[in-house]
């Protein structure tokens, strides 16, 4: 589960949010550019601080401005898989997911590795370079390598912003099926309708009542 009741002032911009997104819900985020939907992300993976509220996953507290708790980003158990999908393009697909799972033993992670390329079929191109692979096949490394060490959230920024518009719909049914495989809650941010009509169990827009100057301090 994950819950949270953040507020974060800009001069221009007052992001005041509150909502909840339980295990197995893909929750989409939905409003126009600069309505906070890629901040609220960051909030949530730590890397942008609130200046209140509280962010709770499952039982634990990772924010909470009157308590003064704020977990590092690296300790929150947050996946979090940006518009460019964030791949290193000097390392093959395997490298790019190794880097992202914990652990020392190299031999445990490799076949982990090799299980979840079959499990999108990718397998064959384990040992190809993010340049030489399609758009939706960088969408899946990416998401395996958020994935490789089971977090408890999954947070998607415009995930298939970069894939040509043909090969969306394909994209997004096999995402789809993929992501329900994990039990946690996974929060997308959107401003296309066929992401909400494809992935989406619940909608919570952005926009109108994001209010504009900061009320407090």
């Amino acid at each position: 589960m994950l819950l949270l009741e953040i507020e974060k002032c800009y001069d221009e911009f007052n992001l005041n949010k509150g909502w909840q997104a339980d295990k197995g819900e893909i929750v989409a985020l939905f409003g126009p550019s600069g309505s906070g939907k890629s901040l609220t992300l960051k909030a949530i993976a730590g890397l942008e601080t609130p200046d209140k509220g509280l962010i709770k996953i499952n039982s634990r507290l990772v924010f909470h401005h009157q308590k003064k708790i704020n977990i590092p980003a690296r300790d929150r158990s947050v996946a979090y898989v940006p518009q460019n999908y964030g791949l290193f393009p000097h390392m093959t697909v395997v490298e790019n997911i190794l880097f992202g799972m914990n652990g020392n033993s190299q031999e445990p992670k490799k076949k982990k590795t090799m299980e979840l390329l079959q499990r999108v079929g990718l397998e064959s191109k384990w040992n190809r370079y993010p340049g030489q692979l399609s758009g939706g096949e960088k969408q899946r490394v990416a998401l395996l390598r958020a994935l490789a060490n089971n977090p408890k959230v999954l947070l998607l920024d415009e995930p298939f912003s970069a894939v040509d518009i043909p090969a969306r719909e394909i994209l997004r049914n096999e995402i789809r099926e993929f992501l329900a495989q994990w039990r946690i809650p996974i929060v997308l941010v959107t401003h296309d309708p066929g992401d909400l009509n494809a992935l989406a169990t619940r909608v919570i827009e952005y926009g109108n009542n994001n209010k504009p100057g900061c009320l407090t301090r």
